[in-house]
C-alpha cells in the first residue's frame, strides 16, 4: 500500500496537504501516474480558496487541473502509453492520480516537466481565438497579464496579430516585455490608439472596469471575448453602463470559457481542448511561447502559506508550480 498526498481546501481560505492510503488500480482504458509537477491556476483556484460564488458546503474539496505524471500502471486496452512515460493530465494536486488514457497525452523527454505543464494555460484563451472571426490584419487588445493573459497575448502575437496588452501591475508588465510582447502598458489609454481601431478585445482579468475600458477601442461589429472568470464585483460599474456601450458599438460579445469547444477533435471539428493543449506544448517546446522566468517552484507542503499569498497578490512570478519530486522514491 502506498501513501497518497493531496492538496485540499479544508475550509474557506485554508489549504492543507492531506495524507491518505492509496490502493487503487487502473481500470480498462485508464492509467495511474505519480505526479512530477502540478501547476496552480491563480484565477480559478483563488476563487475556490476564497469561496467566491459558493458557500461552506463546497469544503473540503480537491483543487488543481494541470499535471505532469510519470506513468506507473496502465489498464487493459491502453495503447501507446507505458509505465515510465511522462504524460500531461487534467488531474488534481495529488501525488498519485488516475485518469482515462484518452484524457492524457505524451510529453517528450527533451522538455522540462514544469515547462510542459504550462501548456494548459495558452489553451484556456485559445478557445476565444478559435471562436473569433477577426483576422491578423487587425489589432487585438488583451486585458490582464496573469498567467492566462500572458499566455493569451503570446499566442495572439505568435499567430500574427498586433497585440496590445495591459495590466496595472508593473511586475506583470515587465514579465510580458521579457516574454517578447511588443506593446505592453498599464492601461488602454497609454497605447495612444485611436478609438474603434481594434478588431478583438480579450479580457483575461474578470475585472469590471478593465472590460469597460476596452470597449471604446473595439471597432463597430468587432468582438469582445470574456476569458477571465468574473468571480465577484470589482468596481461600481453598472450593467447599464456596459450594455449601453455594447449596444451602440454593435459589439459581438461571447464567453471565452474554454469548455465551450469540444474536449476531443472529430472528423468535422478538428479544434478541441486537447488539440489546443498539444499545440501549445509544441509552441512552448520550440520557443514560440516563452516560459523562462514566469514560474516559481514550491513544495506541496507550502500550500498553507502559498494560497493566501496568491490571493493577496504577493506572488513574485505570474505562476506557481508544485514540485512533487521530493515524494518520489518514498514507497
Amino acid at each position: 500500500m502506498s501513501t497518497n498526498y493531496s492538496v485540499i481546501f479544508t475550509q474557506r481560505q485554508k489549504a492543507e496537504l492531506i495524507a491518505s492510503p492509496f490502493t487503487d488500480t487502473p481500470g480498462e482504458g485508464e492509467i495511474i501516474g505519480k505526479t512530477v509537477v502540478s501547476v496552480i491556476s491563480n484565477g480559478s483556484e483563488t476563487g475556490g480558496f476564497m469561496g467566491y460564488g459558493g458557500g461552506e458546503g463546497l469544503y473540503p474539496c480537491e483543487t488543481g487541473y494541470a499535471n505532469i505524471l510519470r506513468v506507473t500502471q496502465v489498464g487493459e486496452n491502453v495503447e501507446d502509453i507505458h509505465p515510465g512515460d511522462l504524460v500531461f493530465s487534467l488531474t488534481p494536486h495529488k501525488l498519485y492520480n488516475k485518469a482515462a488514457a484518452k484524457d492524457v497525452f505524451l510529453i517528450p523527454e527533451d522538455i522540462a516537466p514544469e515547462k510542459a505543464a504550462l501548456c494548459r494555460f495558452p489553451a484556456v484563451s485559445m478557445t476565444a481565438f478559435l471562436h473569433s472571426r477577426i483576422k491578423p490584419t487587425e489589432a487585438v487588445m488583451v486585458s490582464g497579464l496573469g498567467i492566462v493573459g500572458l499566455m493569451c497575448a503570446q499566442v495572439m502575437q505568435r499567430c500574427g496579430f498586433p497585440v496590445y496588452a495591459f495590466d496595472l501591475d508593473e511586475k506583470r508588465q515587465q514579465t510580458a516585455r521579457e516574454c517578447g510582447l511588443k506593446h505592453v502598458s498599464a492601461s488602454t489609454a497609454s497605447f495612444g490608439l485611436p478609438e474603434k481601431s481594434v478588431g478583438l478585445a480579450i479580457d483575461c482579468s474578470g475585472n469590471d472596469q478593465a472590460i469597460l475600458s476596452v470597449i471604446p477601442y473595439i471597432r463597430q461589429l468587432g468582438e469582445l471575448a470574456l476569458v477571465g472568470v468574473p468571480w465577484r464585483p470589482t468596481s461600481d460599474v453598472t450593467a447599464h453602463e456596459l450594455l449601453r456601450q455594447i449596444f451602440y458599438s454593435y459589439l459581438h460579445v461571447y464567453s471565452g470559457f474554454e469548455w465551450s469547444i469540444p474536449r476531443y477533435s472529430g472528423d468535422f471539428d478538428p479544434n478541441s481542448n486537447m488539440r489546443s493543449m498539444q499545440t501549445a506544448l509544441e509552441w512552448i517546446r520550440d520557443g514560440s511561447i516563452v516560459t523562462d522566468g514566469i514560474y516559481e517552484l514550491f513544495t506541496p507542503q507550502e500550500c498553507s502559506v502559498l494560497y493566501p499569498n496568491i490571493a493577496a497578490g504577493k506572488l513574485e512570478k505570474p505562476c506557481a508550480i508544485f514540485d512533487w519530486r521530493g515524494f518520489h522514491g518514498q514507497d
